[in-house]
């Protein structure tokens, strides 16, 4: 009698399991590192008014980051305490309070509760190194309004939303993630994300406004303690 259990195989080996889709694999590996609760962050974003990197570490909820930040060939040291920021220019000993707007890092934190809204998630062939790690590449787009209604609480719905302002409310999105040959510790591991803006179709509302510019994190040291204070 079939009680639905799946049967070995002919020869006499235990059946094969089913791998896990694209997306899934995609979604558990945002998912373990949101519950790692911080990384050190490396931030790439194609801003209107030039290119901005910021790296440091950070914890995701609630969001805190401790960076240094280069603005073209500006450099400050930024400080961000959930909806609170400072900076401080050069080698200024003086911080001032700065609009999370201007430099809107916490939407990281969205981009790892970003799984309700996957869509067409494929895996590229082959592997490729990010950061010396060998990694399996992954492209698909997200709806964040979908990743929104399914936001654990209303600071991640707020971050999806700084989100969707920064890249469009459907990017395209990259991600890299540990392939099955990398350490141990690396496997599966979600290295790097980037989201790409899409331009409104021809004929709607917003049809030819200036895009915004993509935004690229990487993420190593998952885990690892962070302890940020106000200035």
């Amino acid at each position: 009698m079939h009680d639905g259990t799946p049967e070995p195989a002919a020869d006499g080996a235990p059946p094969a399991s089913t791998a896990p889709s694209a997306q899934d694999t995609v979604a558990a590996a945002g998912a373990a590192l949101a519950d790692a609760g911080s990384a050190r962050v490396d931030v790439e974003l194609d801003s209107v008014t030039g290119p901005v990197r910021a790296s440091g570490p950070a914890r995701f909820t609630p969001f805190a980051a401790d960076l240094t930040v280069a603005l073209g060939t500006r450099g400050a040291q930024v400080r961000v305490l959930d909806d609170r920021a400072w900076v401080r220019f050069g080698g200024s000993d003086r911080w001032q309070p700065l609009s999370t707007g201007l430099l809107p890092v916490g939407a990281v934190g969205g981009m790892l509760h970003a799984a309700p809204g996957l869509r067409d998630v494929v895996a590229a062939p082959g592997a490729t190194d990010v950061d010396g790690v060998a990694a399996t590449t992954y492209t698909g787009s997200v709806d964040l309004a979908a990743a929104r209604a399914g936001a654990p609480d209303p600071a991640v719905a707020t971050r999806l939303d700084e989100l969707a302002g920064l890249v469009s409310p459907t990017p395209r999105f990259t991600a890299w993630l540990g392939a099955p040959d990398a350490a141990p510790t690396d496997r599966g591991r979600l290295l790097r994300l980037r989201l790409e803006p899409q331009a409104p179709p021809a004929g709607t509302q917003n049809a030819g406004a200036p895009a915004p510019g993509a935004v690229t994190v990487s993420f190593s040291d998952p885990g690892l303690p962070v302890e940020i204070t106000a200035p």
